[in-house]
Protein backbone atom coordinates (compact mmCIF):
# COMPACT_ATOMS: atom_id res chain seq x y z
CA UNK A 1 0.00 0.00 0.00
CA UNK A 2 1.80 3.36 -0.76
CA UNK A 3 0.57 6.80 -1.01
CA UNK A 4 2.48 9.71 -3.39
CA UNK A 5 2.77 13.27 -2.93
CA UNK A 6 3.39 14.88 -6.29
CA UNK A 7 6.55 16.11 -7.02
CA UNK A 8 6.44 20.08 -7.11
CA UNK A 9 7.13 23.54 -4.56
CA UNK A 10 8.45 22.32 -0.77
CA UNK A 11 5.60 24.71 0.34
CA UNK A 12 2.71 23.03 -1.60
CA UNK A 13 -0.17 21.20 0.62
CA UNK A 14 0.47 17.90 1.04
CA UNK A 15 -1.79 14.62 0.57
CA UNK A 16 -4.66 14.11 2.83
CA UNK A 17 14.61 3.69 21.25
CA UNK A 18 16.54 0.92 20.50
CA UNK A 19 18.50 -1.69 21.28
CA UNK A 20 16.61 -4.34 21.33
CA UNK A 21 13.81 -2.60 22.91
CA UNK A 22 15.69 1.10 23.71
CA UNK A 23 15.85 4.20 21.58
CA UNK A 24 19.13 5.52 20.55
CA UNK A 25 20.44 8.07 18.33
CA UNK A 26 22.25 5.71 15.52
CA UNK A 27 25.82 7.24 14.81
CA UNK A 28 24.95 7.35 10.89
CA UNK A 29 27.17 10.63 10.55
CA UNK A 30 30.30 8.40 9.00
CA UNK A 31 27.91 8.03 5.84
CA UNK A 32 29.08 9.69 3.24
CA UNK A 33 27.24 12.67 2.49
CA UNK A 34 25.88 13.78 -1.02
CA UNK A 35 23.36 15.94 -2.73
CA UNK A 36 22.25 16.80 -6.03
CA UNK A 37 24.60 17.43 -8.71
CA UNK A 38 22.67 20.28 -10.78
CA UNK A 39 19.62 21.52 -8.21
CA UNK A 40 19.13 24.44 -10.28
CA UNK A 41 18.89 22.32 -13.59
CA UNK A 42 17.31 19.43 -13.05
CA UNK A 43 14.30 20.49 -10.53
CA UNK A 44 11.81 17.71 -12.02
CA UNK A 45 14.10 15.00 -11.83
CA UNK A 46 12.07 12.06 -12.31
CA UNK A 47 13.03 10.05 -9.15
CA UNK A 48 9.79 8.95 -8.03
CA UNK A 49 10.21 5.81 -9.83
CA UNK A 50 13.34 5.02 -8.51
CA UNK A 51 12.43 5.83 -4.96
CA UNK A 52 9.05 3.22 -4.94
CA UNK A 53 11.76 0.75 -6.91
CA UNK A 54 14.26 1.07 -3.89
CA UNK A 55 11.75 0.94 -0.90
CA UNK A 56 9.57 -2.05 -2.50
CA UNK A 57 12.00 -4.78 -1.50
CA UNK A 58 11.85 -3.25 2.53
CA UNK A 59 7.88 -3.43 2.31
CA UNK A 60 7.97 -6.77 1.10
CA UNK A 61 10.12 -7.87 3.46
CA UNK A 62 8.21 -6.33 6.53
CA UNK A 63 11.00 -3.90 7.77
CA UNK A 64 9.16 -0.92 6.47
CA UNK A 65 6.33 1.11 6.94
CA UNK A 66 6.47 4.54 6.68
CA UNK A 67 7.04 7.71 4.55
CA UNK A 68 9.97 9.74 2.37
CA UNK A 69 10.08 13.04 0.97
CA UNK A 70 13.28 13.91 -1.28
CA UNK A 71 13.60 17.59 -1.87
CA UNK A 72 16.34 19.60 -4.18
CA UNK A 73 16.65 23.46 -4.01
CA UNK A 74 13.12 23.63 -2.48
CA UNK A 75 11.40 21.30 -5.14
CA UNK A 76 10.05 17.85 -3.90
CA UNK A 77 11.61 15.68 -6.20
CA UNK A 78 10.00 12.39 -5.19
CA UNK A 79 7.77 11.32 -1.90
CA UNK A 80 5.62 8.21 -1.06
CA UNK A 81 4.02 6.18 2.02
CA UNK A 82 4.15 2.93 2.10
CA UNK A 83 2.44 0.43 4.23
CA UNK A 84 0.24 1.38 7.56
CA UNK A 85 0.32 3.89 10.22
CA UNK A 86 -2.63 2.01 12.42
CA UNK A 87 -3.24 -1.66 12.05
CA UNK A 88 -6.51 -2.58 12.96
CA UNK A 89 -8.55 -0.35 12.01
CA UNK A 90 -6.23 0.26 9.16
CA UNK A 91 -4.75 3.83 8.66
CA UNK A 92 -2.36 3.66 5.62
CA UNK A 93 0.90 5.80 5.60
CA UNK A 94 1.06 8.90 3.76
CA UNK A 95 3.72 11.63 3.64
CA UNK A 96 1.59 13.91 5.83
CA UNK A 97 1.29 11.53 8.31
CA UNK A 98 2.68 12.46 11.73
CA UNK A 99 4.89 10.25 13.49
CA UNK A 100 7.31 9.75 16.35
CA UNK A 101 10.59 11.07 15.61
CA UNK A 102 12.40 10.72 18.44
CA UNK A 103 15.54 12.63 19.36
CA UNK A 104 14.93 14.81 16.15
CA UNK A 105 13.14 16.98 18.89
CA UNK A 106 16.69 17.96 19.82
CA UNK A 107 17.71 20.05 17.28
CA UNK A 108 14.54 21.89 17.60
CA UNK A 109 15.39 22.40 21.22
CA UNK A 110 19.16 23.46 20.60
CA UNK A 111 17.76 25.67 17.70
CA UNK A 112 15.78 27.40 20.42
CA UNK A 113 18.82 27.80 22.39
CA UNK A 114 21.10 29.23 19.93
CA UNK A 115 18.49 31.37 19.18
CA UNK A 116 18.12 32.92 22.72
CA UNK A 117 21.82 33.23 22.97
CA UNK A 118 22.29 35.31 19.74
CA UNK A 119 19.42 37.87 20.97
CA UNK A 120 21.13 38.52 24.18
CA UNK A 121 18.55 36.48 26.22
CA UNK A 122 20.49 33.44 27.74
CA UNK A 123 24.53 33.07 27.87
CA UNK A 124 26.21 29.76 26.84
CA UNK A 125 28.09 30.05 30.63
CA UNK A 126 24.51 30.68 32.71
CA UNK A 127 24.43 28.47 35.28
CA UNK A 128 21.10 25.81 35.06
CA UNK A 129 19.91 25.62 38.28
CA UNK A 130 19.02 29.95 38.10
CA UNK A 131 16.96 29.12 35.79
CA UNK A 132 15.50 26.04 36.29
CA UNK A 133 15.43 25.40 40.13
CA UNK A 134 14.48 21.96 39.91
CA UNK A 135 17.98 20.85 38.18
CA UNK A 136 19.58 19.03 40.83
CA UNK A 137 23.29 19.75 40.08
CA UNK A 138 25.12 22.93 40.92
CA UNK A 139 27.79 24.33 38.50
CA UNK A 140 25.57 22.93 35.38
CA UNK A 141 25.40 25.21 32.55
CA UNK A 142 23.27 25.80 29.28
CA UNK A 143 26.61 24.21 26.75
CA UNK A 144 26.59 21.98 29.37
CA UNK A 145 23.24 20.61 28.74
CA UNK A 146 23.58 21.12 24.73
CA UNK A 147 27.22 19.29 24.35
CA UNK A 148 25.74 15.82 26.42
CA UNK A 149 28.44 16.78 29.13
CA UNK A 150 26.79 17.61 31.87
CA UNK A 151 26.98 14.40 33.91
CA UNK A 152 23.41 14.07 34.39
CA UNK A 153 21.38 10.34 33.98
CA UNK A 154 21.77 9.21 30.36
CA UNK A 155 18.28 7.41 30.41
CA UNK A 156 15.17 7.16 32.08
CA UNK A 157 15.16 3.87 33.17
CA UNK A 158 16.04 4.25 36.53
CA UNK A 159 13.08 6.06 37.51
CA UNK A 160 10.44 3.86 36.69
CA UNK A 161 9.99 2.68 40.28
CA UNK A 162 8.98 5.65 41.63
CA UNK A 163 5.95 5.99 39.42
CA UNK A 164 2.62 4.26 39.32
CA UNK A 165 0.77 2.56 36.73
CA UNK A 166 -1.04 5.62 35.00
CA UNK A 167 0.78 8.58 36.36
CA UNK A 168 1.87 11.77 34.20
CA UNK A 169 5.48 11.98 34.17
CA UNK A 170 6.95 15.36 33.60
CA UNK A 171 10.23 16.57 33.66
CA UNK A 172 10.34 18.49 36.61
CA UNK A 173 9.92 15.39 38.36
CA UNK A 174 12.73 13.21 36.43
CA UNK A 175 15.11 16.03 37.73
CA UNK A 176 14.03 15.88 41.05
CA UNK A 177 14.14 12.32 40.99
CA UNK A 178 17.27 12.44 39.48
CA UNK A 179 19.11 14.33 42.26
CA UNK A 180 17.79 11.71 44.71
CA UNK A 181 19.59 9.34 43.07
CA UNK A 182 22.33 10.97 41.63
CA UNK A 183 23.31 13.84 44.30
CA UNK A 184 26.22 14.69 41.97
CA UNK A 185 27.33 14.31 38.67
CA UNK A 186 28.71 10.95 37.28
CA UNK A 187 31.52 13.00 36.58
CA UNK A 188 32.99 16.77 36.46
CA UNK A 189 30.44 18.61 33.89
CA UNK A 190 32.73 19.44 30.76
CA UNK A 191 35.14 16.85 31.26
CA UNK A 192 33.45 14.04 28.86
CA UNK A 193 30.81 13.31 26.58
CA UNK A 194 27.66 10.89 27.90
CA UNK A 195 24.48 11.22 25.68
CA UNK A 196 21.56 12.43 28.01
CA UNK A 197 17.56 13.11 26.84
CA UNK A 198 17.40 14.34 30.66
CA UNK A 199 19.91 16.91 29.65
CA UNK A 200 17.65 18.13 26.50
CA UNK A 201 14.29 18.14 28.64
CA UNK A 202 16.48 20.43 30.92
CA UNK A 203 17.37 23.15 28.16
CA UNK A 204 13.37 23.12 27.06
CA UNK A 205 12.59 24.38 30.59
CA UNK A 206 15.37 26.89 30.25
CA UNK A 207 13.65 28.00 26.84
CA UNK A 208 9.97 28.61 28.48
CA UNK A 209 11.90 30.49 31.63
CA UNK A 210 13.57 32.98 29.21
CA UNK A 211 11.43 33.32 26.70
CA UNK A 212 8.13 33.07 28.88
CA UNK A 213 6.10 30.69 26.33
CA UNK A 214 5.29 27.05 27.02
CA UNK A 215 8.10 25.06 25.02
CA UNK A 216 5.48 23.87 22.28
CA UNK A 217 4.49 27.46 21.53
CA UNK A 218 7.71 28.43 21.42
CA UNK A 219 8.97 25.89 18.24
CA UNK A 220 5.30 26.34 16.93
CA UNK A 221 6.00 30.41 16.50
CA UNK A 222 9.52 29.98 15.79
CA UNK A 223 10.07 27.27 13.64
CA UNK A 224 7.04 25.30 12.62
CA UNK A 225 5.04 28.38 11.37
CA UNK A 226 8.33 29.81 9.79
CA UNK A 227 9.11 27.34 7.70
CA UNK A 228 5.79 25.51 7.08
CA UNK A 229 5.77 22.24 9.17
CA UNK A 230 2.09 21.58 8.74
CA UNK A 231 1.74 18.51 10.91
CA UNK A 232 3.84 19.03 13.82
CA UNK A 233 2.76 19.06 16.97
CA UNK A 234 3.66 18.12 20.49
CA UNK A 235 2.26 14.76 21.86
CA UNK A 236 -0.06 15.03 24.99
CA UNK A 237 1.50 13.36 28.18
CA UNK A 238 -2.15 10.70 27.50
CA UNK A 239 -2.72 8.87 24.23
CA UNK A 240 -6.53 9.45 25.23
CA UNK A 241 -5.72 13.61 24.53
CA UNK A 242 -4.05 12.88 21.01
CA UNK A 243 -4.84 15.14 17.97
CA UNK A 244 -6.24 12.49 15.56
CA UNK A 245 -5.52 8.88 14.57
CA UNK A 246 -2.37 8.00 16.21
CA UNK A 247 0.58 6.66 14.44
CA UNK A 248 1.65 3.21 16.43
CA UNK A 249 5.28 1.92 16.67
CA UNK A 250 5.63 -1.60 15.40
CA UNK A 251 7.86 -4.81 14.88
CA UNK A 252 7.20 -7.90 13.05
CA UNK A 253 8.07 -10.95 15.21
CA UNK A 254 7.56 -14.53 14.13
CA UNK A 255 5.27 -13.25 11.26
CA UNK A 256 3.05 -11.45 13.48
CA UNK A 257 2.98 -7.53 13.58
CA UNK A 258 3.36 -6.90 17.42
CA UNK A 259 3.40 -3.69 19.03
CA UNK A 260 6.46 -1.79 19.61
CA UNK A 261 4.71 1.65 20.83
CA UNK A 262 5.14 4.81 22.72
CA UNK A 263 4.48 4.96 26.14
CA UNK A 264 1.65 6.59 28.04
CA UNK A 265 1.79 9.47 30.51
CA UNK A 266 5.06 11.07 29.24
CA UNK A 267 4.36 14.84 29.70
CA UNK A 268 8.42 15.85 28.87
CA UNK A 269 9.59 17.15 26.04
CA UNK A 270 12.94 18.67 24.73
CA UNK A 271 14.35 15.50 23.87
CA UNK A 272 11.78 13.71 22.34
CA UNK A 273 8.03 13.66 22.19
CA UNK A 274 7.74 15.74 19.04
CA UNK A 275 5.44 14.34 16.37
CA UNK A 276 6.25 15.17 12.37
CA UNK A 277 5.52 13.57 9.28
CA UNK A 278 8.40 12.94 6.27
CA UNK A 279 6.45 16.28 5.24
CA UNK A 280 7.57 18.23 7.97
CA UNK A 281 11.06 16.48 8.09
CA UNK A 282 12.09 18.13 4.76
CA UNK A 283 10.93 21.39 5.22
CA UNK A 284 13.14 21.22 7.88
CA UNK A 285 16.01 19.91 6.50
CA UNK A 286 14.71 22.41 3.48
CA UNK A 287 15.27 25.19 6.16
CA UNK A 288 18.66 24.20 7.06
CA UNK A 289 19.85 23.55 3.75
CA UNK A 290 19.18 26.79 2.73
CA UNK A 291 20.54 28.74 6.09
CA UNK A 292 16.95 30.14 6.95
CA UNK A 293 16.80 28.60 10.79
CA UNK A 294 19.23 30.79 12.55
CA UNK A 295 21.61 34.45 11.88
CA UNK A 296 24.38 33.63 10.48
CA UNK A 297 26.74 34.22 13.64
CA UNK A 298 24.29 32.00 15.72
CA UNK A 299 24.75 28.84 12.86
CA UNK A 300 28.13 29.37 12.81
CA UNK A 301 27.91 29.10 17.08
CA UNK A 302 26.26 26.23 16.61
CA UNK A 303 28.07 24.22 14.20
CA UNK A 304 30.77 23.88 16.27
CA UNK A 305 31.77 19.92 17.81
CA UNK A 306 32.76 20.92 21.49
CA UNK A 307 36.10 18.71 22.55
CA UNK A 308 35.36 16.94 25.81
CA UNK A 309 38.27 15.42 27.29
CA UNK A 310 40.54 15.65 24.45
CA UNK A 311 38.15 14.27 22.03
CA UNK A 312 35.72 15.62 19.90
CA UNK A 313 32.04 15.25 20.25
CA UNK A 314 29.75 13.60 17.92
CA UNK A 315 27.12 16.29 17.81
CA UNK A 316 27.63 19.58 17.05
CA UNK A 317 26.03 22.26 19.74
CA UNK A 318 22.59 21.73 17.34
CA UNK A 319 22.85 18.48 17.97
CA UNK A 320 23.29 17.41 14.02
CA UNK A 321 26.27 15.22 13.12
CA UNK A 322 28.01 16.53 9.91
CA UNK A 323 30.85 18.66 9.15
CA UNK A 324 32.71 21.67 11.18
CA UNK A 325 31.84 23.94 8.68
CA UNK A 326 28.14 23.11 8.67
CA UNK A 327 27.50 22.80 4.97
CA UNK A 328 25.44 19.24 5.87
CA UNK A 329 24.25 17.66 8.53
CA UNK A 330 22.20 14.74 9.64
CA UNK A 331 20.20 13.24 12.38
CA UNK A 332 18.45 10.14 13.69
CA UNK A 333 15.61 9.47 16.11
CA UNK A 334 14.70 5.71 17.56
CA UNK A 335 12.50 4.73 19.99
CA UNK A 336 11.14 1.28 20.33
CA UNK A 337 9.27 0.66 16.29
CA UNK A 338 9.99 4.31 15.32
CA UNK A 339 12.61 5.63 12.96
CA UNK A 340 13.18 8.76 11.49
CA UNK A 341 16.23 10.42 9.84
CA UNK A 342 16.74 13.79 8.05
CA UNK A 343 19.80 15.03 5.92
CA UNK A 344 20.71 17.80 4.91
CA UNK A 345 23.48 19.20 2.52
CA UNK A 346 24.01 23.24 1.77
CA UNK A 347 25.90 23.34 -1.58
CA UNK A 348 23.76 21.60 -3.68
CA UNK A 349 20.36 22.63 -1.60
CA UNK A 350 19.42 18.95 -0.67
CA UNK A 351 17.19 17.25 2.12
CA UNK A 352 16.05 13.85 2.52
CA UNK A 353 13.42 12.76 5.25
CA UNK A 354 11.75 9.14 6.25
CA UNK A 355 9.66 8.03 8.95
CA UNK A 356 8.86 4.52 9.89
CA UNK A 357 6.95 2.50 12.06
CA UNK A 358 7.71 -1.11 11.94
CA UNK A 359 11.03 -1.92 13.67
CA UNK A 360 13.15 -0.90 10.93
CA UNK A 361 16.93 -2.95 12.04
CA UNK A 362 20.04 -1.09 11.83
CA UNK A 363 21.48 -2.34 9.06
CA UNK A 364 18.48 -1.79 6.52
CA UNK A 365 18.28 1.94 8.04
CA UNK A 366 21.85 2.82 7.10
CA UNK A 367 21.51 1.20 4.21
CA UNK A 368 18.44 3.16 3.53
CA UNK A 369 20.08 6.55 4.43
CA UNK A 370 22.64 6.00 2.15
CA UNK A 371 20.82 4.92 -0.68
CA UNK A 372 18.65 8.15 -0.36
CA UNK A 373 21.30 10.42 -0.43
CA UNK A 374 22.98 8.36 -3.28
CA UNK A 375 19.36 8.52 -5.39
CA UNK A 376 19.54 12.50 -4.77
CA UNK A 377 22.21 13.05 -5.88
CA UNK A 378 22.00 10.87 -9.48
CA UNK A 379 24.98 8.48 -7.73
CA UNK A 380 24.58 4.60 -8.17
CA UNK A 381 22.88 3.31 -4.92
CA UNK A 382 24.69 0.67 -2.88
CA UNK A 383 23.59 -2.71 -3.21
CA UNK A 384 21.02 -3.16 -0.73
CA UNK A 385 21.08 -5.66 2.67
CA UNK A 386 20.31 -9.23 2.71
CA UNK A 387 16.14 -9.06 3.61
CA UNK A 388 14.69 -12.02 5.05
CA UNK A 389 11.76 -14.23 2.87
CA UNK A 390 8.63 -11.67 2.09
CA UNK A 391 6.23 -12.51 5.77
CA UNK A 392 3.43 -15.22 4.45
CA UNK A 393 0.19 -12.75 5.28
CA UNK A 394 1.14 -10.62 8.15
CA UNK A 395 -1.54 -9.16 8.39
CA UNK A 396 -3.66 -12.40 9.15
CA UNK A 397 -1.99 -12.33 12.93
CA UNK A 398 -3.32 -8.38 13.44
CA UNK A 399 -4.20 -8.44 17.42
CA UNK A 400 -1.55 -11.24 18.27
CA UNK A 401 0.68 -9.95 21.23
CA UNK A 402 -1.38 -6.50 20.71
CA UNK A 403 -0.22 -4.92 23.98
CA UNK A 404 3.20 -2.93 24.41
CA UNK A 405 5.43 -4.29 27.24
CA UNK A 406 4.54 -3.07 30.32
CA UNK A 407 7.10 -1.53 32.56
CA UNK A 408 9.52 -1.48 29.93
CA UNK A 409 10.53 2.48 29.21
CA UNK A 410 12.53 4.68 27.31
CA UNK A 411 16.31 4.12 27.57
CA UNK A 412 18.90 5.17 25.59
CA UNK A 413 22.84 4.68 24.07
CA UNK A 414 25.02 6.18 21.86
CA UNK A 415 26.46 4.36 18.97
Amino acid sequence: MKAAVKPGPLTMAGAGRRAPTRRQVLALGGAALGGCALPSARPDRPLQGPLEALIQPLVQAGLFSGAVVLVCAGQVLAAGGWGLAVRGPDLAFTPRTPCDAASLAKNFTAAGILQLIHAGQLQWQQPVQALVPAYPHAGVTVHHLLSHSSGLAPDYTQFDRHFRPGERRTTQALLQLAGGDQPVPLFTPGSRFLYSDLALDAAALVIERVSGQPFADFVRQRFWQAHGLADAFARPAFFADWPGPRTRGYRLREGCWTLDDAYDGEAFVGASNLIFSALDLARWGDAWAHARVLPAAADRAGSAFPVLGGESSPFNLLGWQGTADGLQGGNTGEYNGFHARVHWQRPRREALAFVSNSGLPAPAAQWLQQALIDLLAGRPVPPGPDLPPAPAAPQACRGHAAAARAGQRRSLTAA
